[in-house]
C-alpha cells in the first residue's frame, strides 16, 4: 500500500507506474490515446465547411482558379522584341559592308537606325541576364539597382549616339575610320 500525503491510498503500486496523473488524481480521467476518430470528425467538418466556402465563393465570382502572378518580364513580350531587334539588325550590318565596297555613302538615317536597334538589342539582352541572375524576388533592391543602371547606361549611350551622328558623321564613319592604320584624322567627341 503507497502512501501520498493528502490524498487517499494507492493500493497497487502498478497504476502510480503505468499512469502518474491518474495515481495522484484518482477522480480524474485523462485520456493519453489519440482519439483519431474526433480528429477525422473535426477534418470532415472543415472540409464541408470549405467547399460550402468555396461554393458561395464561385456563385458569386465565376473564376475559381487563380493563376501565379509572373515577374514582371518572365513570359512576357521581351524575347519577341529581343528577336525582332535582332533581325532587323542583319540587313542594316550588310548595307554598311555593301556601300564600303562600292565606294559609296552610308545614308545617316541608316547609320542613326543601325546604332539604336544595335543598343536596343544590347538593352534587351542586359535585362535578360538582369532578370536570370538578380532575381526580384530573391535581391529586390540589388534587381531594382541594376535595372536603374541599366536604363541610365542605356539614356547616356543614346546621347552618345545623337552626339555621334550630329556632331560626327555616324557610328560607321567611326568604325571605318578606327579599322584604318593611320589614326591622325580620327576625331572622337574633340580629341584631334
Amino acid at each position: 500500500m503507497l502512501l501520498f500525503p493528502g490524498l487517499k491510498p494507492v493500493l497497487n503500486a502498478s497504476t502510480v507506474i503505468v499512469n502518474p496523473v491518474r495515481a495522484v488524481f484518482p477522480g480524474l480521467v485523462l485520456s493519453t490515446k489519440r482519439s483519431f476518430y474526433s480528429i477525422n470528425r473535426l477534418n470532415a467538418e472543415n472540409k464541408i465547411n470549405d467547399i460550402a466556402n468555396t461554393s458561395k465563393e464561385a456563385s458569386s465570382s465565376v473564376q475559381m482558379f487563380k493563376p501565379p502572378e509572373f515577374s514582371q518580364f518572365k513570359d512576357s513580350y521581351q524575347k519577341d522584341y529581343e528577336r525582332i531587334a535582332k533581325y532587323t539588325l542583319i540587313p542594316l550590318t550588310m548595307v554598311p559592308f555593301y556601300a564600303s565596297f562600292t565606294g559609296g555613302v552610308m545614308n545617316p538615317l541608316l547609320d542613326a537606325s543601325l546604332s539604336s536597334i544595335f543598343l536596343i538589342y544590347l538593352q534587351y539582352g542586359f535585362t535578360s541576364c538582369i532578370i536570370d541572375y538578380i532575381p526580384k524576388e530573391k535581391y529586390p533592391r540589388w534587381h531594382k539597382l541594376a535595372l536603374y543602371c541599366l536604363y541610365g547606361g542605356s539614356m547616356l549611350s543614346l546621347y552618345g549616339i545623337y552626339e555621334l551622328e550630329t556632331k560626327n558623321n555616324g557610328f560607321v564613319d567611326l568604325v571605318k575610320k578606327l579599322w584604318n592604320e593611320n589614326d591622325d584624322h580620327l576625331y572622337i567627341f574633340g580629341r584631334n
